[in-house]
């Protein structure tokens, strides 16, 4: 057995805290922070995650780690921000009692918990940035809120929670980011530089390139939201359909938007040719991609994007709009990069994207060199880096903010 503290367990029974708003919907954000919670397990510390909610039937979590919930309501509610304070003292509470050696705080408002007990305990703090909040920074986000009187509020509240938000983001020892574009957006909002880029991985067992026969197919993996344009791709599948109509395109998630998407596909006469399928199991998603022979993939500014990953893994090359995550790993060699989004172009890219794919059936063979730069060991590298430089027990914070700052005013 590894000896504590040795090269196989760093971290050395250190007692290391996660911060995750609720476990109930199974998301990307949830998938990195059990898996965040597996590798530092791994690694030798002691693990634990304080949520408002948890589910324990929907979402299992990795042996070792213990889960404490405040059995409080989904922060998205108006129940939970009237009595914000109420839960931020039993949350307060809930991390006092469990004494951690440091705190992993990711997406908003588990951000603003850590920061709020950094400030008044000297307990190093590491906040994994997915995105600065675009309930509080993203005009788009907040004109897409329903309904009228959620905008409004939005809205209203907006200057006040940026200006808590920037002044709160002060109390992190290290900012780590999920990419290269969350990064230079972190460096925008809160004047920081990152301690290091820990993108999202890919399981190798799991997603893999084997020699099942594409079928006449496009997929799509995502939420169902205004967000990430399914709208768009299925009027640019509209125009595919015309010169392939035994086209099939297969819609894989869930959310706010799906009975509109299925309104579209009647009114664009589609409807035969796309299936939308909610969740899938961990199983099928994978030989769903494997039969596909394109990903399509519509969001702009996409913080990262774990599916078009994903696909590429299991072979399939992927189009997306030239923006965020994926222009970081998506180039000539997988896929295509759009820098509109104009329907027309799209659909001529992808046509001749398809025509070039039939011409060439091994396009895109294995790529274990994606599968070596995003397994979630190679990914979280930089998260236990900065772990065992704050063993310094939280100076580094008035250290990195005043260099900031500094370089911030010059």
């Amino acid at each position: 057995m590894p000896e504590l503290g040795g090269p196989d367990t760093p971290l050395g029974g250190r007692r290391l805290l996660i911060l995750f708003p609720h476990m109930v919907f199974p998301g990307g954000a949830l998938n990195y922070t059990l898996r965040l919670a597996e590798y530092l397990i791994s690694r030798g510390a002691t693990v634990g995650i304080v949520t408002l909610r948890w589910d324990p039937v929907a979402i299992s979590v990795p042996s070792g780690v213990e889960i404490i919930s405040a059995e409080g309501p989904l922060t998205s509610s108006l129940v939970y921000w009237c009595a914000f304070l109420l839960w931020q003292k039993k949350i307060q509470r809930l991390i006092h009692d469990w004494k951690p050696d440091l705190l992993i705080p990711q997406v908003f408002p588990s951000n603003w918990w850590g920061w709020l007990y950094r400030r008044s305990c000297k307990v190093p703090l590491i906040w994994i940035c997915h995105e600065p909040s675009a309930f509080i920074h993203s005009r788009q986000w907040i004109d897409a809120l329903k309904p009228w009187w959620k905008r409004l509020l939005a809205l209203s509240l907006r200057p006040i929670f940026r200006r808590i938000d920037i002044g709160l983001g002060r109390y992190s020892d290290a900012i780590i980011a999920n990419s290269r574009f969350t990064a230079r957006s972190v460096e925008h909002t809160y004047h920081r530089a990152v301690a290091g880029i820990a993108y999202p991985g890919i399981d190798a067992s799991q997603y893999f390139s084997d020699n099942t026969k594409r079928e006449n197919a496009l997929i799509t993996v995502a939420a169902l939201s205004r967000f990430k344009n399914v709208d768009f791709l299925l009027r640019v599948f509209a125009r595919l359909v015309q010169q392939r109509p035994d086209m099939v395109y297969h819609i894989v998630g869930h959310g706010d938007e799906a009975g509109r998407l299925e309104q579209l596909a009647e009114k664009l006469g589609i409807t035969e040719n796309v299936i939308f399928y909610g969740r899938v199991s961990d199983e099928m998603l994978p030989a769903l991609y494997r039969r596909s022979r394109l990903f399509l993939h519509g969001a702009v500014d996409e913080p990262f994007g774990l599916a078009p990953l994903e696909a590429i893994a299991c072979g399939t090359p992927v189009v997306a709009h030239k923006s965020g995550g994926p222009s970081e790993f998506v180039d000539d060699t997988c896929g295509r990069l759009i820098p509109s989004l104009d329907e027309t172009e799209w659909a001529e890219i992808i046509e001749g994207f398809l025509q070039l794919l039939e011409d060439q059936p091994a396009y895109l063979g294995p790529v274990p060199e994606l599968s070596r730069r995003f397994s979630w060991n190679y990914s979280f590298q930089p998260v236990l880096d900065s772990i065992l430089s704050l063993s310094g027990h939280g100076q580094s914070y008035e250290q990195s903010f005043k260099k900031d700052t500094e370089t911030h005013n010059q």
